[in-house]
């Protein structure tokens, strides 16, 4: 675009998705992340078809099959007595009705293999030890600065930073997270060491008060990735994430399920983050700089959309930028539009799952709970209910 590169801030699954994708179709691009290696903590990610869609388009379809879980089913369960409130089919039903699989994996390895696909095109165009701190708009370009004094012209300027982004905090400086209420205590477990019954339980959802604690396979089933929500007043602490105990994880959900027990007793080091919540912004975009991903609508993992949307982000500014050609603002406006509804959507369906997912009164859970128990055995309610987030493909949906 206009013979200057596209300038990415930050090398997460956004960041890095859209670097590949602009690199497979030829445009200038550079991506700047502030650590000095790209890499990120062992949490596991739900990749549903809407996600599976862009990889398989991307050609990474055996890289990523190659080292995801695929799960069979998904359960919703009490969170003392394990009752099974809905169950749902997962892949047969999903792979027949929106073309791609629901997978897990690693959150690592989708980056390292974004990063290899980026390093075998051009290894060149990834900066690492690179800390963005401002931008400065001119009429035919735009200027990002660094700390290390270094200055990049480019086209525009991708704001994939995250939560925390320094692109959107220059963009709109009024705009800030707040804690959510919630904290998020995530972990990995070796499957060997749990029982024989919860190594095959599939993809499991316990339901508790102002609680909630998922846990799946991962890595070809050789570990448990789990993630268990709970209600906190205040969340204290600088960064976004730190290290737990398992004393105060296994305080946390005292009195749960024997299986929920086991996994926890069987972790080393859990980590735990600061749900941060925002509400959706006016905007994403200035005259030459947009954000995307978490930097613009983060959303709680109760619906396991974050890095599916992030990746739809990223696909969908691809097309807005090849179909305005060398018209930035053009590419800007066309990519907003066709993607804040969705996102705004996907952000409030995230809160209500984690509303509903932590239930206190105990009228309202058994009126909800027998619901879904009967819609679950008449009909694909969960999939029904998903469909509109699931057969969403970045690359083919047409944009207005």
């Amino acid at each position: 675009m206009e013979n200057k590169p596209i300038i990415i801030i930050g090398a997460g699954i956004s960041g890095l998705t859209l670097c590949l994708t602009l690199l497979k179709n030829g445009y200038n691009t550079l991506l700047f992340e502030k650590e000095s290696e790209i890499d990120q903590r062992g949490a596991g990610i739900n990749i549903s078809p809407n996600g599976n869609a862009i990889l398989y388009n991307l050609g990474l379809k055996d890289k990523i099959t190659n080292l995801a879980s695929k799960p069979t089913s998904i359960e919703l369960r009490t969170f003392r007595k394990g009752i099974i409130v809905a169950k749902q089919n997962l892949n047969e039903s999903c792979e027949k009705f929106f073309n791609y699989p629901f997978l897990q994996m690693q959150r690592k390895d989708i980056i390292n293999i974004l990063k290899a696909e980026i390093f075998s095109i051009n290894p060149g165009v990834i900066f690492t030890d690179h800390t963005f701190e401002s931008y400065s708009e001119k009429e035919s370009s735009i200027l990002a600065y660094f700390n290390n004094q270094k200055t990049i012209e480019g086209s525009m300027i991708v704001g994939c930073d995250g939560i925390n982004s320094s692109v959107r905090k220059i963009m709109l400086p009024e705009s800030e997270v707040r804690f959510s209420g919630i904290v998020a205590w995530r972990g990995l477990v070796d499957l060997q060491k749990l029982s024989k019954s919860t190594r095959e339980m599939s993809t499991t959802v316990w339901m508790g008060r102002n609680s909630h604690f998922v846990h799946y396979p991962i890595k070809k089933n050789k570990f448990l990735n789990f993630i268990g929500t709970i209600k906190k007043e205040k969340w204290e602490d600088n960064s976004w994430h730190q290290e737990g105990t398992k004393e105060e994880l296994q305080n946390d959900f005292k009195g749960w399920n024997k299986t929920v027990i086991e996994i926890i007793s069987n972790i080393e080091k859990p980590n735990k983050w600061g749900l941060f919540e925002r509400s959706p912004l006016p905007r994403w975009i200035s005259k030459r700089a947009v954000i995307i991903g978490d930097a613009s609508h983060p959303m709680s993992p109760s619906y396991g959309q974050g890095a599916n949307a992030a990746m739809e982000d990223s696909i969908v500014l691809f097309r807005s930028i090849d179909e305005s050609k060398n018209n930035t603002q053009q590419a800007l406006e066309k990519f907003q539009r066709n993607r804040k509804r969705r996102s705004d959507n996907l952000q409030k369906s995230s809160k209500f799952n984690t509303s509903l997912f932590h239930l206190q009164n105990p009228i309202l859970k058994l009126i909800i709970y027998s619901g879904l128990y009967i819609l679950s055995h008449l009909i694909p309610f969960i999939l029904i209910k998903s469909r509109w987030v699931y057969k969403y493909n970045a690359f083919k949906v047409k944009l207005k």
